[in-house]
């Protein structure tokens, strides 16, 4: 997935279409208000534990958490704890016994509107939601509560990426299998594969017939590509 690195003070945020926020610990009130409208315009955000929590200030925010947030959130908590590793209830997205997790933080979530993505697996802790899902105006947002395994945050993404609208045939691959595309002077649509691995892979060419610039050879639809170790094939469109 191509993405950009956004300051949080960029003046065209609203041009893109999904926002994915790390822990927004230390934010202004004007930040997460614009954060806000962001999503009720349409945006989609995919945020991560302890946003919202302070001011510019580093002052810890005198409303329930997530603070600013929390109408657009659809939850609220009063409560986090320190973990090492939590099963998720029910094994919510699929991931197996050895990647169905949480770690390290865990925010106690009471959901309002938003709907539950997941619980935790815990005696007492059990009721509280751990990752939720809230539609806000236009927008949506994805909001974990707790740092998730490598496979659910993965799955997360996705789901993200295709609720946004931004999934094409480019998504189908992943590393270390990578794709960029661009435009040549010609008008005509360029592809580049990239292997960034110490192994053989395959792919199977998605696009419109083409032609590999680097051996001059056609490439048709669907047909198998197979890049060595730390290769690159170059794809012009015809």
């Amino acid at each position: 997935i191509g993405c950009d690195f956004v300051n949080t003070e960029s003046k065209n945020i609203e041009d893109y279409t999904l926002l994915i926020v790390p822990p927004l610990y230390v934010a202004s009130d004007s930040l997460l208000n614009r954060l806000n409208g962001f999503v009720k315009n349409g945006g989609h955000i995919v945020y991560a534990f302890k946003s919202g929590f302070c001011n510019e200030n580093v002052q810890v925010r005198s409303i329930r958490m997530p603070g600013l947030l929390r109408e657009a959130c659809g939850f609220s908590y009063q409560q986090f704890i320190n973990i090492d590793k939590l099963k998720l209830k029910d094994d919510p997205f699929k991931t197996g016994e050895n990647e169905n997790y949480v770690q390290d933080w865990a925010e106690l979530i009471n959901p309002g509107t938003a709907k539950v993505l997941a619980y935790y697996d815990h005696p007492y802790w059990g009721k509280y939601a751990a990752i939720t899902q809230n539609s806000y105006g236009k927008g949506m947002i994805t909001y974990f509560g707790a740092f998730p395994s490598k496979a659910i945050l993965q799955k997360l993404l996705i789901d993200a990426v295709k609720e946004a609208g931004l999934w094409t045939v480019d998504q189908q691959l992943s590393f270390p299998l990578i794709v960029k595309n661009g435009l040549n002077q010609y008008g005509k649509n360029i592809h580049y594969y990239f292997n960034y691995s110490n192994e053989q892979h395959s792919l199977e060419y998605p696009n419109k017939s083409a032609t590999n610039l680097l051996t001059g050879e056609n490439v048709d639809t669907n047909e198998k590509i197979t890049l060595n170790p730390w290769d690159l094939v170059v794809i012009e469109e015809k």
